[in-house]
């Protein structure tokens, strides 16, 4: 049990990622006492970017997009001296050995994606799928939005929620939701900005292990990569880590054991899933792609193009850095693909990387090698403080959020994408949004 009168802090926050950093801002603002505890040597959590002097740009191993209006990320762009490029360009799909423009890919999803609002009865995407949505007309617009629940929702669609996907699985006609942003100089400007003045409430390298706690008060436990021990007693605890690592087995790297024991988190192990990606950046000595490509229809060109979409399993869309004129890269796969993946060492995920822009493109794999000067990924399955990419709701999960989303007796809060009541799952702006609510909420709680 908790002695009260003990706290080093009022609250503790577990996780330097935007949720947790989101959580520290607004609480020190009030004048409330936090300390944050990470696993990991540096702050982001799933925002990670890197930098190399042969590309003037940053380099996202994990988040990269701003997607839609996302107010809690965009809000914070001015005064952070961020510089977001709207995404425009040409997006181009690869079919039968032709390259055609898909500038109308938006229109093409809510085809299939708008007969998702249906009776009330929940039903996983591929169920929902083969009751073939929109008729024979629309069997290409099926395959882009299964394509689109694998890759962008990192889904197993045999487990993701229809009712889920129906409430912001996809932006419809909206104009703003379908924008896209990209912050040339690096996504972890937002945590620094969200980090400014305050890095000595974030102690680095510390994994926690166990959480002690009764109502009002907390005792956090985390280890050093040595073994040795640190305490931090609070009067309440935000948890902000990712939502596989909040579901490891006891004894796992990275996993938490709570005394007493939390039930939701064994009880929304059937609700809420967490996707898998692989995207691999590459680096090219020129931007070959915009020469000769005979896949292309006479006369067109893919100066301009943002998106390439083909229709293979492994890697089938790559996008390049546009507005940017620059000769790099990135390819993505998602879902069971990307989970395969995960098991592949970095010379084999590279190769099929390079392979699934060859098919994408129409062309040959020794064209794409001949031109390769470095490539970048990360394993996030087997980060054990990541173990996956970002969450989304299996059958029957629509609301799963929200339930994590609530306090335990008024001493213990979730925040992250996996935990936004708004259903933001697998955004920044979600993150950001969870990371506020909670830190909201315990402030509350300490007031009174």
């Amino acid at each position: 049990m908790v002695e009260s009168g003990s706290n080093d802090v009022d609250v503790a926050i577990v996780g330097a990622g935007v949720a947790g950093l989101a959580a520290m801002r607004l609480l020190e603002d009030r004048g409330v006492r936090t300390r944050v505890i990470e696993a990991r040597d540096r702050i982001g959590g799933r925002v990670w970017t890197l930098r190399d002097e042969r590309l003037p740009h940053a380099i996202e191993l994990g988040a990269e997009f701003i997607h839609g209006s996302a107010e809690e990320t965009v809000e914070m762009l001015e005064p952070a001296r961020l510089l977001a490029n709207a995404i425009d360009g040409h997006r181009w799909r690869m079919k039968g050995g032709k390259l055609r423009k898909l500038d109308d890919f938006w229109k093409q999803l809510d085809v299939v994606m708008r007969h998702l609002k249906g009776d009330g009865r929940d039903e996983s995407f591929a169920d929902f799928l083969s009751r073939t949505p929109g008729g024979r007309s629309a069997a290409e617009a099926r395959a882009l939005a299964l394509q689109f629940v694998e890759n962008f929702h990192a889904a197993d669609p045999r487990l993701i929620s229809a009712i889920g996907l129906s409430d912001g699985g996809s932006p419809g006609d909206d104009r703003e939701e379908q924008r896209m942003m990209r912050i040339g100089t690096g996504y972890d400007g937002v945590p620094a900005w969200l980090a400014r003045g305050l890095g000595e409430r974030i102690v680095l390298q510390r994994a926690v292990d166990r959480v002690e706690w009764d109502r009002g008060g907390v005792t956090v436990r985390a280890r050093d990569p040595s073994g040795q021990s640190t305490t931090v007693t609070a009067r309440a605890v935000i948890i902000t880590i990712p939502l596989d690592v909040l579901f490891a087995e006891a004894g796992k790297e990275g996993s938490i054991e709570f005394s007493p024991a939390v039930p939701v988190i064994d009880k929304l192990k059937s609700r809420l899933a967490m996707g898998s990606v692989a995207r691999v950046t590459m680096l090219f000595r020129e931007r070959w792609w915009t020469e000769k490509i005979s896949a292309l229809p006479k006369d067109e060109s893919l100066d301009s193009m943002s998106f390439v979409q083909g229709e293979i399993k492994e890697f089938p869309v790559c996008w390049t850095l546009h507005p940017a004129h620059l000769s790099a890269m990135v390819c993505w796969t998602g879902g069971l693909a990307a989970k395969r993946m995960a098991e592949l060492p970095y010379e084999e995920r590279l190769s099929r990387a390079i392979t699934g822009l060859a098919r994408n493109l129409g062309v040959t794999k020794r064209r794409v090698e001949s031109q390769l000067e470095a490539a970048w990924t990360h394993n996030w399955d087997r980060d054990p403080y990541a173990r996956g990419a970002y969450s989304y709701p299996m059958v029957g999960g629509s609301d799963a959020a929200k339930e994590l989303a609530r306090p335990i007796q008024n001493t213990i809060w979730f925040a992250g994408e996996a935990a936004d009541a708004e259903g933001r799952n697998g955004t920044v702006n979600g993150a950001i949004g969870s990371g506020r609510q909670a830190a909201k909420a315990a402030a509350r709680a300490i007031a009174t």
